[in-house]
């Protein structure tokens, strides 16, 4: 391989070698060194820009070279040699490399001779070269098999240095080399923290306010999808300063803050069509709603503000309740949340089966009376779940259907699913005061009730909230009981809203 540049010092007067080269080929005689770089990142796009983009343009790759010398004083050392424009080849055993230097003098007599270096590399020695920038773009052009990334010519810094060896061709680490490798460190932290790369909203304005230069067609090329039009559609519809609620999260960062959503929005499949004026209409509604709640607009949270944009955009029941849940449990108090993990948890949450588990006593043996409690359970949780589209269901009261199984156990693990329970404490039921233990050493949402005049309570229990029906109207009494409380656990832990 041989490897063509023009030959000059940096501004530390560092000597390298500038030039075009192949991307495959820098790619298979480089590598980088992860005993100090951080390890490669999943950045898929980086192969797609490579094999797709149409604007294909990035800065130099930088890499580094040590020439292997063994101390010669008649030879002497390749890094002057190569300065002075003269060949070097490696004296080194099982090296073969070498470079030649031509001096090209301009027929301006005020421009200075250029230094052309041709590199002819040892064919024998693997990855000579090491990676200080552009690891991510050579490893993409690596593992990419496009006809167009294997024809691509890149531009790149080869820095020199000199690897020294003794008379019997062993490496030795003397304070030059050390120096040069200290050097190619220092090289890659200021790349890598002294530059100021431009900002997304920066970037973005550049093409989506410029329709002249960037027609649609050319922003769908260049983004790889179409959320960018839509932004620029919005954009021309109303003015992002209006959404007064969220300026502060916004913060001039709205076509940054718009592209994501509308990337969301066409992945999750909205039509198109009507995706610029959801959500128009839908930051307006949640800018309305920071504006008026002093907790969320002290939440300066891109995730949230996104959670509650896909929200109302995609049904406002939905968005009530995850507004509902959202006050309920403080949520507003956490700084940052990533908004496809708190869309996540909430589907999750509303989408869950919500058991309700009741623990009586068999009041007088009779079985027509369990059958009334299930019938008048089962009638409230089943409107609720009609009413208000949960999942919720009751888990039938003693009606053990089925091969003959381990009662205590069944109720055990009834309970340990649950996520409401009842315990009706009526004449202290020592079964259901065990129960009611261990609803409570699971942390369940427990509502105790009880019938009016029924025996006094047991101490362990006298500071507890109870509720009591009456027995003359059980199905009116103890349903109301029922219904309100479940609804009440409801909309405070799963973002049920009461009309």
């Amino acid at each position: 391989m041989i490897i063509q540049g023009i030959l000059d010092n940096s501004l530390n007067g560092q000597l390298c070698i500038r030039g075009f080269a192949n991307i495959k080929e820098l790619a298979r005689l480089s590598e980088a060194d992860y005993s100090y770089q951080r390890g490669l990142l999943d950045r898929s796009d980086i192969s797609d820009f490579l094999e797709t983009q149409t604007y294909l343009f990035f800065p130099e790759v930088i890499l580094s070279y040590k020439f292997k010398y063994k101390f010669d004083e008649k030879k002497g050392e390749p890094l002057k040699l190569i300065q002075e424009g003269r060949s070097y080849k490696s004296n080194v055993r099982g090296d073969n490399t070498e470079i030649s230097i031509k001096v090209v003098n301009p027929k301006d007599n005020n421009a200075l001779p250029v230094k052309v270096a041709e590199l002819k590399l040892d064919e024998g020695i693997e990855k000579p070269f090491h990676r200080i920038d552009g690891n991510h773009r050579l490893n993409a052009a690596e593992q990419s098999s496009s006809d167009k990334v294997g024809r691509m010519v890149i531009p790149f810094c080869l820095l020199l240095g000199t690897e020294y060896y003794d008379a019997k061709d062993c490496c030795i680490n003397n304070d030059v080399s050390k120096n040069f490798d200290k050097a190619v460190k220092v090289f890659f932290h200021n790349i890598n923290t002294k530059t100021i790369p431009l900002t997304s909203e920066e970037n973005l304005k550049v093409m989506i306010d410029d329709t002249d230069n960037f027609p649609d067609e050319e922003l769908e090329d260049i983004f790889a999808g179409r959320h960018s039009i839509l932004t620029r559609r919005l954009i021309n519809r109303v003015n992002p300063d209006i959404f007064i609620g969220i300026s502060h999260i916004l913060n001039n960062n709205y076509r940054t803050y718009f592209n994501d959503i509308f990337h969301r929005l066409l992945i999750a499949g909205i039509d198109e069509d009507a995706a610029v004026e959801k959500v128009s209409n839908s930051l307006q509604a949640v800018s309305q709603l920071y504006n008026d709640n002093a907790n969320l607009k002290a939440n300066d949270s891109f995730g949230l503000l996104t959670a509650f944009l896909w929200y109302h955009i995609n049904g406002i029941d939905k968005y009530n309740a995850f507004k509902n849940w959202i006050f309920n449990n403080h949520i507003f108090e956490i700084k940052e949340v990533k908004a496809s993990s708190i869309i996540r948890i909430f589907d999750k949450l509303i989408s869950q089966e919500i058991k309700v588990f009741v623990a009586m006593p068999y009041f007088e043996g009779n079985a027509e009376i369990i059958e009334e409690y299930n019938k008048i359970y089962s009638d409230v949780i089943t409107g609720i779940a009609e009413e208000k589209r949960f999942n919720i269901s009751l888990f039938p009261i003693m009606c053990n259907k089925g091969a003959t199984g381990d009662q205590i156990q069944d109720i055990i693990n009834k309970i340990k699913e649950a996520k409401i329970v009842f315990a009706d404490i009526t004449d202290n039921n020592a079964n259901v005061l065990y129960e009611l233990g261990w609803a409570r050493a699971l942390e369940k949402k427990v509502v105790i009730v009880k019938r009016k005049n029924s025996k006094p309570t047991k101490s362990d229990i006298q500071n507890d909230t109870w509720h009591e029906y009456d027995d003359s109207c059980r199905s009116i009494s103890l349903g109301r009981i029922a219904k309100d409380n479940i609804i009440e656990i409801l909309k405070n832990n799963y973002g049920l809203v009461s009309d």
